[in-house]
């Protein structure tokens, strides 16, 4: 198993429980993939003594039975997070050298369900884009390249597509105002969620436009979105407009039957001049 940061959240939860494969594995095959990658530009502060402390720290919670839904799994974080005492820029020059003292509720959440942090990812400054080419940081690359053409992940949260698309880390965070985490999902072929609004903490998320923003996971398959977005909710009292909700079993919830329900779609979003 040469080439375990291919691996999806769920399948490496179920190896890391059956203790077939390490955190620090894993971990160390996706700062070796992050360190071999580094034309995509999809990180851009790297925590390799930190991921692998905490992988070594998962490892031993594994080992004591003791593996919350996380535990052990490595996952990259959108600068817009503030990352307590780590670089938290939201790809803007302006804020060069900030190094928060608090950690943004939703990042807390996912290392306090055991998850391993390898660094944090490009992004549209400010997450104000959708090509991921205002980022200070220059543009990241999305790895589905065109022959010699690079294309755009996306944006916002380009960098955190491109990163999960090209198997860097098992998946990522993802801010979503008006498309910034299903956009470059779609673009770069991975799962993108944006959840209902107040499901998850805005707490310590630089803020773009607070009525509409939402953190979402970002992922390689749905069972792991669903994985992911259930460690990352949760009822936070210092956002006034967290949704004070018990979080479902999301993953659960996935063999329900969909025969016989609809989808619809909005007659405005057939516009004139639009391809068949």
């Amino acid at each position: 198993m040469s080439e375990l940061n291919n691996l999806t959240l769920s399948a490496a939860r179920d190896l890391l429980r059956a203790k077939a494969v390490t955190s620090e594995e894993l971990t160390s095959a996706c700062l070796e993939a992050v360190d071999q990658s580094k034309t995509l530009n999809a990180f851009v502060h790297n925590t390799p003594d930190l991921a692998l402390d905490q992988a070594r720290a998962a490892d031993k919670r594994l080992g004591a039975g003791e593996a919350p839904a996380m535990c052990g799994l490595p996952i990259g974080i959108k600068d817009l997070f503030c990352t307590k005492s780590i670089p938290s820029q939201a790809a803007s020059k302006i804020l060069e050298g900030f190094r928060p003292e608090y950690e943004s509720t939703v990042s807390q959440n996912l290392l306090d369900a055991g998850a391993v942090m390898l660094g944090k990812l490009n992004m549209d400054e400010f997450a104000m884009g959708s090509s991921n080419e205002t980022s200070t940081y220059g543009n990241a690359v999305n790895p589905w390249r065109d022959g010699e053409t690079e294309l755009t992940p996306g944006g916002s949260s380009g960098g955190s597509a491109a990163a999960v698309a090209a198997d860097l880390c098992l998946a990522a965070t993802g801010t979503d105002t008006g498309g910034s985490i299903r956009q470059p999902a779609a673009f770069s072929g991975i799962v993108g969620i944006k959840p209902t609004y107040g499901r998850c903490s805005r707490w310590g998320i630089v803020a773009f436009a607070s009525s509409l923003d939402q953190a979402g996971p970002m992922t390689k398959t749905v069972r792991d979105a669903a994985i992911m977005l259930e460690a990352m909710s949760g009822h936070d009292p210092k956002d006034s407009t967290s949704a004070d909700l018990a979080v479902p079993n999301f993953e659960a919830a996935l063999s329900g039957d969909i025969r016989g329900k609809k989808i619809a779609l909005p007659k405005e979003y057939r516009m004139d001049g639009m391809s068949e």
